[in-house]
Formats: structure tokens, C-alpha cells, sequence
């Protein structure tokens, strides 16, 4: 399992995570309705809503909710930067964050390796939200892992 650290300056989460697959197939996960609503949910929560315009100044959003509290999360923003297979890059809003308005950034970087992919998931602008922050370090390996676990069983070479 990754882990993910938070930044001296207490701005940002950093967590990656090695892939056993080329960047343009873990790209795919990332941007593609039907992988992430397969990686994205997981026992503890269902995922119902989420889409992504994969382009430059396309919207994004997504909503999980607990599926023991029955609450929902709701998550959205805006791409600011898409060049695949390497990087996507957008704001994060969410409703749950101690400062709503809070602008917030993701980025995900995908580098090539001897073995597949390095994915790197960086999430910025948390330096006025230490409790979220505390959340995304604890929440992002987990994610991460289940991008992993996600694109090595669907695409295994055989």
C-alpha cells in the first residue's frame, strides 16, 4: 500500500504509487467513466454520479456516499491542464471541506518506469484546511492502490 506524505509547508498531500501497466492504459482509468466508477467505489462506499469532460477547461464531478451513514460526498471543479498520457491536472471543490469555497488542486502525473507507471497524485491548496488535510493523506494510498489493483487485473498480458 502507498503512502502519502504532507508537505513541510502543510500545503499539499503527495502519494504515488507503481503501476505494472503503460501510462496511456493507466491514463485511460483515470479519464474513463466506466473504469473509474469500477476503481472508485469500494466496500464502504457506492459511487453515484460521476463524469469528467477530458480536456482542457472540461468539468469534472463526482459524489460517494457512505454506504453506513448514507451521507454524501460531493466533489467538482475544473481541468486545468490534460496532456495524456502524462499529466491531468484540475481544481477540487467539495461541499463536505471545512471552507466549501476552498479552492483546492489535483494533479496526477504519470511517468514511464522499466515496469510500467509511477502515478503521483499531488493535492494542493490544503494550507487553510488541516483537517481535510489529515483526510486526503489517510484517503489517497488507499485510492491509488485501488487505481493499481484496478488496471493490473483488467489488463493483464496473457
Amino acid at each position: 500500500m502507498p503512502i502519502a506524505t504532507i508537505t513541510p509547508d502543510q500545503d499539499a498531500v503527495i502519494s504515488e504509487i507503481e503501476i505494472a501497466a503503460p501510462p496511456d492504459r493507466v491514463f485511460q482509468a483515470l479519464i474513463t467513466r466506466e473504469q473509474a466508477l469500477q476503481w472508485g467505489a469500494g466496500e464502504a462506499f457506492q459511487i453515484t454520479q460521476w463524469d469528467l469532460d477530458p480536456r482542457l477547461g472540461g468539468k469534472w464531478g463526482f459524489t460517494a456516499k457512505d454506504l453506513a451513514t448514507g451521507r454524501e460526498y460531493v466533489h467538482y471543479g475544473e481541468v486545468i491542464e490534460f496532456n495524456p498520457p502524462r499529466v491531468l491536472s484540475h481544481t477540487w471543490f467539495a461541499k463536505f471541506h471545512k471552507i466549501p469555497s476552498q479552492r483546492t488542486l489535483v494533479r496526477w502525473d504519470l511517468t514511464p518506469t522499466s515496469t510500467g507507471t509511477l502515478l503521483r497524485v499531488t493535492h494542493s491548496g490544503l494550507t487553510s484546511l488541516p483537517e481535510d488535510r489529515t483526510s486526503y493523506s489517510q484517503d489517497w494510498p488507499g485510492l491509488l492502490d485501488a487505481v493499481r489493483k484496478f488496471v493490473e487485473n483488467k489488463f493483464v498480458e496473457k
